[in-house]
């Protein structure tokens, strides 16, 4: 009888434990990211965006620290003539999870500029049928303007996949 106890024992004592310390991740989980610099739709800065407040698992276990970077992709169009105005869209595409992992992310912000269609329109067929033909018609290639989005803008991103992540 022993034996067989010594022999349980020591296989259970074998078993990896690790499985039972990772902690649940689960997908639609919502953080909260920052902007820390400003986007414009007519530069090529790239963006720097981090985790505002500490991802925590369901026993108060830190899962993401906050200030950790959030890789993004930019999106840019610049304004156009004919008043067209440019846009802006920063995506989060992921992040890392204390234990190393990459975590997959869902949202973003985006901004588009002011409209100058109707001062575009207005000034240049307006001035061009009536008393300036030629030069009227030039008005046409007002642009709208550019988009921009500050920093400090906070904004609030879902996880796409469900993730076990090790303490």
């Amino acid at each position: 009888m022993i034996k067989k106890v010594l022999c349980l024992f020591l296989a259970l004592s074998m078993l990896n434990l690790d499985l039972f310390a990772a902690v649940p991740l689960d997908r639609g989980t919502m953080l909260v990211v920052r902007l820390l610099s400003s986007v414009k739709s007519n530069s090529k800065e790239s963006a720097s965006v981090i985790i505002e407040n500490d991802v925590k698992g369901k026993n108060g276990e830190i899962l993401i620290k906050k200030g950790t970077l959030v890789q993004t992709s930019i999106k840019r169009e610049k304004a156009k003539g004919c008043g067209r105005p440019g846009s802006v869209d920063v995506k989060c595409i992921s992040t890392t999870a204390v234990d190393g992992q990459t975590i997959l992310l869902d949202g973003g912000c985006s901004e588009t500029g002011r409209n100058n269609k109707g001062l575009a329109f207005g000034l240049g067929i307006g001035l061009g049928a009536t008393f300036l033909p030629i030069v009227g018609f030039a008005f046409l290639a007002i642009h709208g303007e550019s988009a921009t989005i500050e920093p400090g803008i906070i904004s609030n991103i879902f996880i796409m996949n469900d993730y076990n992540i090790e303490l």
